[in-house]
């Protein structure tokens, strides 16, 4: 599904190395900002769970799980105004569809999608988002997540052991979210105690010294975020993961 911070250009490095932490002996792999579920539907594992605040999100997720054949073909203009003005009217799963696969780079309601072909006819940019999640929600390593609509901070940990959790939240200092009211103090410590039964690895531009980085890569980009102003327009993606 395309979603704002998607890390699915990066799923074929990544995913291994999640994969690799996940044995016999786990119980579980688990995503406390699940997002697009575009890292989550990579894993093997039999017990995969994906959790996110969002409640649109996590309602169109679980719809396109059971009916994706059901999933409208595109988003008007129209329809898409109206459903932004009048959310209460329409199902949260499709409120859910239209803010995402209807907007601009994906960031919900950000502004109707629209982008030109070169002989200047209109590109269809929900079609495409709309096909891409059917196409994503298809296969049965995306059937078998439980998606589960919640803030990271409720999530009972007292009921996680051998489990390997995955962390993908809004980066600090950038602009790709509104990140201000991210409670960063109190994820950093959710991740210690976290940790303490769990493996936990977390994809961040810069982490504090408790963690250390165990994978990282120069990408190019053309968002505004995470940028060396010296640096071309480059970010360098990490992975982490607690000092125990």
């Amino acid at each position: 599904m395309q979603y704002v911070g998607s890390k699915n250009r990066l799923s074929k490095e990544l995913a291994p190395i999640i994969q690799s932490y996940i044995t016999k002996d786990t119980k579980g792999y688990l995503e406390p900002f699940v997002g697009g579920a575009n890292m989550i539907d990579k894993i093997q594992c039999n017990n995969k769970i994906g959790y996110d605040i969002h409640e649109e999100l996590i309602e169109l997720l679980k719809y396109a799980q059971k009916f994706s054949m059901l999933l409208p073909e595109t988003v008007s203009e129209n329809i898409y105004k109206d459903v932004k003005n009048n959310k209460d009217k329409y199902e949260k799963w499709y409120v859910g569809l239209v803010g995402f696969c209807g907007s601009f780079g994906a960031k919900y309601f950000g502004g109707f999608a629209r982008r030109y072909n070169k002989d200047r006819t209109l590109f269809d940019v929900p079609r495409q988002a709309i096909n891409s999640l059917r196409k994503q929600s298809k296969s049965n390593n995306f059937k078998n997540i439980k998606f589960v609509h919640s803030n990271f901070l409720d999530i009972n940990i007292n009921n996680l052991k051998d489990y390997v959790i995955y962390c993908d939240p809004p980066y600090r200092d950038t602009t790709k979210y509104n990140t201000e009211t991210f409670p960063y103090e109190k994820f950093y410590e959710w991740l210690k105690k976290l940790s303490i039964h769990n493996t936990v690895l977390i994809s961040e531009y810069s982490m504090p010294d408790e963690f250390e980085c165990i994978w990282q890569k120069e990408l190019k980009t053309s968002l505004g975020s995470g940028i060396n102003k010296n640096s071309n327009k480059t970010r360098i993606e990490k992975l982490f993961t607690y000092k125990k």
